[in-house]
């Protein structure tokens, strides 16, 4: 009888554990599950339900990764901080200035949190150490924020766009862990954009040009000044995304036409946006995202939602069983 190790020039390792890191095509047998399996990788993104957040939540900001997520802000619950371990959330401290529409920056035990509206648009900024938020130098543009993620870390960060709805701005800032800087303007005035990357390699995506009116428009960002890259297939704003600025990952949102709610999720390669075939669960505008276009996570939302959900993106290992009756 023919054999794997004739066809393929050796044998099934057989392990007590899953192997780590994995490589496509790979096979092993697991001695404790007593299951053959291989690995394959995804031909397209995927979403799957996380663990809900304990407060539901709408126009709320984010930071961090997919297993260490940070939340923060948002309406109704203002000052209401959550952390994420992968599997769920359990409240953080809360934070000092209450907002929604704010951005966030950084990671789990060093974020970053900014502007916002409470009655009017803010320019406040507050540091988060893992347990507690501090008041620091505020930005030079108070602005509605929308939910869009800050680029890069609590010490190095850029954000553009926001504005006063239902005008956009063209403004961009950079923080550099103690003060903001004005830097080079956007070439497309937006408001409720997303934002991915880091200080000196971002990308603007999304929003709403003068609302309601939706945008395509894109950018990129060189640490020195914006340059207009190519369109998203959806104008959308109040959207969220996650990644670089060669691979992003953008999703959610809404649009001027029904339904204004949208589960769309599209991917940048850093030349141009493609269509994920599956898209989030819950279609909704003004939630938050973070992480990577690998793993990216979704939650909040509007009406004032307790949806996570966990992206997958496509290309990345998984480990499936091999059945051999």
């Amino acid at each position: 009888m023919t054999t794997y190790k004739v066809i393929n020039g050796f044998a099934v390792q057989s392990v007590a554990t899953d192997p780590s890191p994995l490589d496509e095509g790979q096979v092993w047998y697991n001695n404790a599950t007593y299951a053959f399996k291989v690995t394959t990788a995804t031909t397209a993104g995927t979403w799957a339900s996380g663990g809900s957040l304990n407060t539901g939540k709408t126009l709320t900001a984010g930071a961090g990764t997919q297993t260490a997520a940070l939340n923060f802000g948002g309406g109704p619950a203002l000052t209401n901080t959550e952390e994420y371990d992968g599997t769920s959330w359990t409240a953080g401290g809360t934070l000092n200035t209450g907002r929604r529409n704010l951005g966030g920056a950084g990671t789990q035990t060093a974020g970053l949190g900014f502007g916002g509206y409470n009655g009017g648009a803010s320019a406040a900024t507050e540091k988060y150490n893992g347990t507690s938020w501090t008041s620091v130098n505020s930005m030079n543009t108070a602005r509605r924020i929308y939910g869009q993620n800050g680029t890069g870390l609590q010490t190095a960060t850029i954000i553009a766009g926001g504005g006063q709805q239902p005008s956009g701005t063209t403004a961009s800032e950079s923080y550099n862990g103690t003060s903001w800087t004005n830097t080079p303007s956007l070439n497309t005035s937006r408001c409720a954009n997303a934002i991915s990357g880091t200080q000196t390699a971002g990308l603007v995506f999304g929003g709403f040009s003068n609302y309601p009116t939706s945008t395509t428009a894109a950018e990129s960002w060189n640490g020195s000044s914006w340059t207009t890259v190519n369109s998203m297939n959806t104008a959308r704003g109040s959207l969220a995304g996650a990644g670089t600025q060669t691979a992003t990952v953008a999703f959610g949102g809404g649009t001027t036409t029904a339904p204004a709610q949208v589960n769309a999720t599209e991917l940048w390669n850093g030349t141009s946006w493609t269509s994920n075939p599956n898209g989030l669960a819950n279609a909704r505008d003004g939630l938050a995202g973070t992480g990577t276009q690998a793993a990216a996570l979704a939650f909040g939302g509007n009406p004032p939602s307790t949806a996570t959900e966990e992206f997958t993106g496509p290309g990345v290992a998984q480990t499936k069983t091999i059945t051999t009756s």
